[in-house]
């Protein structure tokens, strides 16, 4: 078989698998079988040489790299999880296989595959060379950098994530960074506002907290929930009572629920609020909102807010009922009182 033909035939497997969409979800982790299959394309990929590496770059689309960049992505985890060189190992050759140097996660993934490389004992020269064999040539000089500045890495949330713990095991959230567009300044010279990192540091299990409720949803065979990933609490859903455009939080985490029948869809936030936070002043105003509910604790919140409908014909109603007694179980769970970030 012709390179043109074996390479044409990796990117045909890797469209036929794509993910589900709860493969992007790293707290609630699980094993996907799309991990096999893609694992044996990197493989016979990376095993091919410089030329077939560069000609199956070069025909990936953007569906076919989000894929790979996913596989890469839990490779990563799965490395952490397992403390296995060689899964961490697959994870970099992913990410070498990247057809744009902005499809790499450079700042949070590569950067945590390089950090559980180094914490098994793998040395990152080795990693170097070895993401130079499969990359091209502008990737393989941007790794460069990335294994340079590993010396000034000491912990996974120098990389953006965060390792946290559930019933389903060891878990990565990644941690949320807006950076501001660099400017002009008075002499023609490129400024920079910096960059703006959303702390999360709760003192209990905000991701067993928000598993916990997730699968409660779930199980109540009403909705379909979606990932679990960091955000934020908006001052508009808890009326007048909040200064400025967020609701100070220790840390904030969300996920859809999607109707499943004539129900509403909605957003859940689970979020863990400072010690001189009253708590129950800023729940009583986000239930007086239409189309929120909110259930807490001492510390916590968890928000109910309806997805609006872009159907004008269609007046979107989310019975939250149905749901309050599935938070208050979660609130209540032991397993989601203490933890720290490790």
């Amino acid at each position: 078989m012709s390179t043109s033909a074996r390479v044409g035939e990796w990117r045909d497997q890797l469209a036929a698998h794509p993910y589900e969409v709860n493969a992007g979800d790293f707290v609630r982790f699980h094993v996907d079988a799309n991990d096999d299959v893609v694992s044996g394309i990197v493989r016979g990929v990376s095993a091919g040489g410089a030329e077939e590496c560069r000609e199956f770059r070069h025909g990936l689309g953007e569906a076919t790299a989000d894929t790979l960049r996913l596989f890469a992505m839990r490779r990563t985890l799965q490395g952490r999880r397992q403390a296995s060189l060689s899964l961490v190992s697959e994870a970099m050759d992913g990410y070498a296989l990247l057809p744009r140097l902005n499809d790499v996660p450079w700042e949070s993934w590569l950067k945590a595959a390089l950090f559980v490389a180094r914490s098994l004992g793998r040395d990152l020269a080795m990693t170097r060379q070895r993401f130079a064999e499969v990359a091209d040539a502008t990737a393989a000089a941007r790794c460069d950098v990335a294994v340079e500045s590993m010396v000034r890495v000491d912990t996974l949330a120098q990389c953006h994530l965060l390792e946290v713990t559930t019933n389903f095991g060891t878990g990565f959230v990644e941690i949320l960074v807006f950076r501001n567009t660099p400017t002009i300044g008075l002499f023609g010279a490129p400024s920079s506002l910096g960059v703006n990192e959303i702390e999360y540091h709760p003192t209990t299990n905000l991701a067993q907290l928000a598993a916990a409720l997730a699968d409660a949803l779930d199980a109540s065979l009403k909705v379909v929930t979606g990932p679990i990933g960091q955000d934020q609490l908006a001052a508009t859903s808890f009326s007048l009572i909040v200064p400025g455009s967020y609701l100070p939080t220790t840390g904030c985490l969300s996920f859809i629920a999607d109707a499943l029948g004539d129900g509403g869809s909605f957003s859940v936030f689970v979020a863990e609020l400072p010690d001189d936070a009253d708590v129950e002043e800023l729940a009583i105003a986000a239930n007086d909102e239409d189309g929120q509910a909110a259930i807490y604790d001492a510390h916590r919140v968890i928000l109910f807010c309806a997805q609006p409908s872009f159907d004008e014909n269609v007046d979107v109603h989310v019975d939250f009922l149905d749901f309050a007694g599935p938070a208050r179980t979660a609130l209540s769970d032991p397993a989601t009182a203490s933890w720290k970030a490790r």
